[in-house]
């Protein structure tokens, strides 16, 4: 039959019920609205569920007429007279819950039946691994963020180191430049004091003519010379033009280095309080599940 308690109806297995499972069955309905959470309502005598409250959002399939057995919560309240709170597997209820069953006792306080409240737990499981894997997922998150911003870290002294290095070689290059210069002025000179020297040794005649060698010998030196400063200096010059346009490179991606640097240390502490965030739901996933069990 159904008993109807305002407008909604619950099933009841009946047959010879005890006048306080009756009462019993009657508050079902009152007492789940009675519950913040969506529960089921079980109502059963010594052996097996009498009556049904069915929940709102899940169904115990396997809850109409389930007989009693140990383990199960509401045997031991029927059996021992005491509230018993047990989780249970869906192979018992169809679906897995938290029951927390309460002994309903005859006049003379002996126990005929028990009144169980039934909460999902299934859910309550999900929010655990979903928290674990979320606070898994950021810690391996913030692990690889702090090792990257080590490598930027060491990225960015390499490209000091470098940028140091390339300022002292373009150092060394504008000295060979400068040295060059001073060697094609030399070259210059001794160019010009050759030319003389032949202009000399021309109007000397025959006492001047072993001079007029030298002079000569003199001014193809200084010739040589001057050409080869010439290309010393044009390698010199595009030499340095390289080495600061290599330099400037190396300072830019210096400074991205160590922006990028700052910017995974920051996010590697903002994942940190994330991961911490993810530690504390854990915890309280954990909590509930062990306050629904």
């Amino acid at each position: 039959m159904c008993v109807e308690v305002g407008s909604a109806a619950l099933s009841q297995q009946h047959v010879d019920v005890h006048p306080a499972l009756e009462g019993a069955i009657r508050f079902a309905r009152l007492a789940q609205r009675a519950f913040l959470n969506d529960v089921a309502i079980l109502v059963a005598d010594r052996t097996r569920v009498r009556a049904v409250v069915p929940a709102r959002t899940f169904q115990l399939t396997d809850a109409e007429g389930y007989e009693l057995r140990p383990g199960d919560g509401l045997y031991e309240a029927v059996q021992e007279g005491h509230v018993r709170q047990v989780r249970l597997d869906a192979s018992l209820l169809g679906v897995p819950v938290v029951v927390k069953a309460v002994p309903i006792t005859a006049e003379g306080g002996e126990p005929v039946g028990a009144f169980c409240a039934c909460t999902r737990v299934d859910a309550e499981e999900r929010l655990v691994g979903l928290a674990t894997t979320l606070s898994s997922s950021v810690q391996q998150t913030s692990a690889t963020l702090q090792e990257m911003a080590a490598s930027m870290q060491v990225l960015a002294t390499s490209l000091g180191d470098i940028a140091r290095e390339s300022r002292s070689v373009l150092t060394a290059v504008r000295d060979v430049r400068s040295i060059s210069d001073e060697v094609r002025e030399i070259a210059d000179t001794s160019r010009i004091l050759g030319l003389n020297a032949s202009i000399e040794a021309s109007r000397a005649g025959e006492s001047g003519r072993g001079f007029a060698v030298i002079a000569r010998e003199i001014r193809r030196l200084a010739e040589g010379a001057r050409e080869q400063t010439d290309v010393i200096a044009q390698n010199t010059r595009r030499m340095v033009e390289m080495l600061e346009a290599l330099n400037e490179a190396i300072e830019r991606v210096d400074r991205e280095a160590e922006a990028e640097r700052s910017a995974m240390e920051a996010l590697a502490s903002a994942m940190q309080e994330v991961s911490q965030v993810a530690v504390d739901l854990v915890a309280f996933a954990e909590q509930m599940a062990r306050a629904g069990g």
